[in-house]
Formats: structure tokens, sequence, C-alpha cells
């Protein structure tokens, strides 16, 4: 007799134990199938939620428009450094320039300086003393002038010489002394103009050039820092264009290759 450890009873059916376990695995082959069609759904969301984080879904449209933006942008940063390199050149004439005005407002002043020294220490003083010189001689050739018309009177007072001579060395020696009376007082009105005049007036003009010539320089020296600060301002303006520009070249050429891959 067989036992029921080798024998299975079902409704009074025994079955062969090989039979017995080839009916289990298929019972449990048909679970696994169930549980994976049951978890089919959840799979199919979960990579649905994660594509979205992929390429993008293919559209021509949208690639045409990004590569026409893109290639705007392109051309445009292209133009932004062409128009760099020609301000560039012309900042470096405009600096040569301002460089060249600052040398010349500094000359001038240089000159205007040593020309007012040099009239003040020299001219001045040299230019009086010969004026005063040509007063003195006027001066003595009136002193002059006048004792020879008192020695001839005197002389011929006391001596009897001949009534027509007498007569015309007195009117020459008189006439004389009126041309050197009228000539001193020429020369003493011409010094005094000269002197409280003309050599102030000078004096004015280089210093008035003088003046004019340190505010030439003062304005050079700001206009050649008026130029750094423009040209410093210009070339920063101009890297932030380009960093702009840089961005937005790059952005577009991501998006186009997430286009790229959502086609492929």
């Amino acid at each position: 007799m067989s036992g029921p450890g080798s024998r299975w009873y079902k409704s009074g059916t025994m079955l062969p134990r090989p039979v017995l376990w080839s009916f289990l695995l298929l019972l449990g082959a048909c679970a696994t199938v169930a549980d994976d069609a049951s978890t089919a759904p959840a799979a199919d969301a979960a990579k649905a939620a994660a594509g979205n984080t992929g390429p993008e879904k293919a559209d021509p449209e949208k690639a045409k428009e990004l590569a026409k933006e893109l290639r705007s942008k392109q051309r445009e940063r292209r133009d932004a450094l062409a128009e760099h390199e020609a301000t560039t050149i012309a900042n470096q004439v405009a600096v040569m320039s301002a460089e060249a005005g600052l040398r010349r407002a500094r000359a001038e002043l240089d000159e205007a300086r040593d020309e007012l020294a040099t009239f003040e220490r020299e001219v001045r003083p040299r230019e009086l003393e010969d004026r005063r010189i040509g007063l003195d001689s006027s001066t003595y050739r009136a002193d002059h002038a006048k004792d020879e018309l008192g020695e001839l009177t005197k002389m011929y007072e006391e001596d009897e010489f001949a009534k027509t001579t007498k007569e015309l060395v007195l009117k020459r020696g008189r006439r004389d002394l009126e041309l050197a009376d009228r000539g001193l007082a020429v020369a003493k009105l011409e010094f005094e103009h000269f002197a409280n005049r003309e050599l102030p007036k000078r004096l004015r003009e280089l210093q008035r050039k003088f003046a004019d010539a340190e505010l030439e320089l003062a304005k050079a020296e700001l206009e050649r820092k008026k130029l750094d600060l423009e040209q410093a301002l210009a070339a920063q303006k101009h890297g932030d264009r380009l960093a702009d520009l840089d961005e937005a070249i790059a952005e577009l050429e991501q998006k186009l290759q997430k286009l790229a891959k959502g086609a492929a």
C-alpha cells in the first residue's frame, strides 16, 4: 500500500508526484504573468514622465525659427566685433590727437611763462632804461643849449663885436635852446606814456596769454580724462554686449541640439 507521503488525493483521484510538481510550477508562472500585467500601466506612466525631461519632440517649424534666430545673433556678434575693431582704431587716433593737444598746450604754457618772466626780469627794465637815457639826453641837450646861450649872451655883452654878428649868434643860440626844450617836453611825454601805458599793457597781454595757456592746458587734461572714461565705458558696454550675445547663442544652440535629438 502506498501512504499519503507518496500519493496526492483529490476527489478520490490519486495523481503521481511528477505531475503534481509540474502543475504547481505552472500555477506560479501564471501568477507571475498576472503581476506583470497589473504593473504595466504604471511603468508606462513612469516612462512617459521621464520622457518629459528628454529630447523635445521634432518640430521642423520651431527648428527653422531657432536656426534663423541663431544666425541673426551670430551675425550681430560678428558685426559687433567689426564695430569694436573700427572703434579701437578711432580711439587710437583720438588718443594720439589728445596727446598732441596736451603737448601743444604744455609747450604754449611754457612759452607764455618764459615770455612773461623774461619781460618782467629783462625786457621791461632794459627798455625803460633805454627810454630814460633818451629822456636824459634831451634834458642834457636842453641844459647845454641854455648854458651856451647864457655864455654867448654874457660874452657879447662884455665885448664889442659887430652888431649883425652878435644878433646872428644869439639868435642861433635861442633857437637851439627852444628846440632842445621842445624836444625835452616831447621826450618826457613819450617816457611817461611808455612807462605808464605801453609797458603795463604789454605786461597785461603777456599775463593774459599765460592765463589762457594755463586754461588751455587744463581743458586739454580734462579732455584727455574724459576720453579715457568714454573709451573705458564703451569697452565695458562692448564686453557686456558680447557676453549677452554669447549667452543667447549658447542657449539657441542647446535648444537646436535638443530638437535634433528628438528628431533622431
